[in-house]
Formats: C-alpha cells, sequence, structure tokens
C-alpha cells in the first residue's frame, strides 16, 4: 500500500505541476547598420517563462562563410537579475551582469560569451575563434531570472550576436530580428512542468505494470 501511494505522489508531481508561460519569439540575425555586407548567420528563440530564460541559439552561416557564435548579450530591467542555470555547450563559461561593452552598439546588462570579462566578453572575444557554436550547430542556454512579468519583446529586441573565426579571418556583429513582429507568440510550458513530465509519466507506466502483474496472480 505504501509503494502505491509513492507511485500517486510521483503522478501528481508530474501532472499537477504549475503552468504559468509567456510567450516564444523566434528571429534571424541581421545587420544592425549598413557599414558591412552580414557575414554571420544565426537563428535564435527566446522564451520568458514566469522566472525563466530559455535561449536557443543556432549558427545558420554559410560554411563557406565559417565562423563561431562567441557570444549574445541583451538587456534585462533594472533590479532583475539572471543566474545560469545550464548551458548544453561548455564552450560558454562566462555569464556576466552589468555595464556590459558592446561597442558599437553601447552597452548590454548581460552577457553568456566563451570568456572575458565585462569589457571583453563580446568585443574581444577574438583569441578563441573555433570555440563556441559551429556552422550547424546549436546552443541552449536556461537562465533563472530574480523576478517573473519580464517582457520578451523587450529582451529580444537588445539582442546582439558575436560571430569569430570567420573563413576569411573577419569577425561580425549583429543584431536579431523577429521572424514576423505582427505574427503573435506561440504559448510554452513552464519549464519545470516539462521537468516533471518524465518522473509523472514513470510512475503512470509502474502503476500499470504493477497492476498487470496483480492480475496474473
Amino acid at each position: 500500500m505504501l509503494t502505491l501511494c509513492l507511485a500517486v505522489v510521483v503522478v501528481l508531481l508530474g501532472f499537477v505541476a504549475p503552468d504559468v508561460s509567456q510567450a516564444t519569439l523566434t528571429g534571424l540575425c541581421g545587420p544592425l547598420t549598413s557599414e558591412q555586407a552580414q557575414l554571420g548567420f544565426c537563428q535564435k528563440s527566446l522564451t520568458i517563462s514566469g522566472s525563466w530564460l530559455m535561449i536557443l541559439l543556432s549558427n545558420t552561416s554559410p560554411e563557406v562563410n565559417g565562423g563561431f557564435i562567441v557570444a549574445d548579450a541583451f538587456n534585462l530591467p533594472d533590479r532583475v537579475a539572471a543566474t545560469l542555470f545550464s548551458t548544453s555547450n561548455p564552450d560558454f563559461t562566462t555569464f556576466l551582469e552589468g555595464n556590459v561593452q558592446t561597442a558599437p552598439f553601447g552597452t548590454r546588462t548581460d552577457v553568456i560569451s566563451v570568456g572575458g570579462d565585462v569589457n571583453t566578453a563580446f568585443t574581444g572575444t577574438g583569441n578563441t575563434p573555433n570555440d563556441g557554436i559551429g556552422v550547424g550547430q546549436s546552443a541552449q542556454f536556461v537562465f533563472s531570472l530574480s523576478s517573473t512579468g519580464v517582457n520578451e519583446a523587450d529582451v529580444f529586441n537588445s539582442v546582439l550576436i558575436r560571430v569569430n573565426g570567420l573563413t576569411d579571418g573577419g569577425t561580425d556583429k549583429t543584431g536579431v530580428h523577429l521572424d514576423d513582429p505582427n505574427e503573435p507568440p506561440a504559448a510554452v510550458p513552464e519549464p519545470m512542468t516539462l521537468l516533471l513530465m518524465g518522473p509523472g509519466m514513470a510512475g503512470f507506466m509502474w502503476l500499470r505494470r504493477r497492476r498487470r502483474r496483480s492480475s496474473r496472480v
């Protein structure tokens, strides 16, 4: 009886988690000025769900261009702090907040990067041209925010991407533009719900197997 009660608890944890969600915005890298032709290309999706911020970044540059995405900088509202919860790319060892230098585009409050400090994490990452997100690769970053209610469009529109290690030896800095600013963003489940769905399903399957065994006795 005790094991049955424990299984029921696991099922409830998996399916009755809060489902507070906001939306996912997607877009493509695009030049912020007309000073040079775009060389580094990317696709980005950004989700703010409750107190979680999730970023999926893909390097869509042509093979002939080469290059690695080495930094992603953005703004968060005043008095909202972020903590890096997880990353799928171990090259991104640096997450900084403060007055992050993103010349020639001013500053940003936050940056996830392959290295450096607030002065170099975005502008000076050219010393590691073979680290980061390579052509055809993607990386996911999950952050815990100190507050809810952050507007995903405001964060998305502040994004800057740094690309290094291009085939011609150059680098590129680019913004990210929404796929369709007039299209409503897609709803997504709360991250905690996704984390607990697995245990819930496991508990449900365990209950089914146990009942089948009992009926054979």
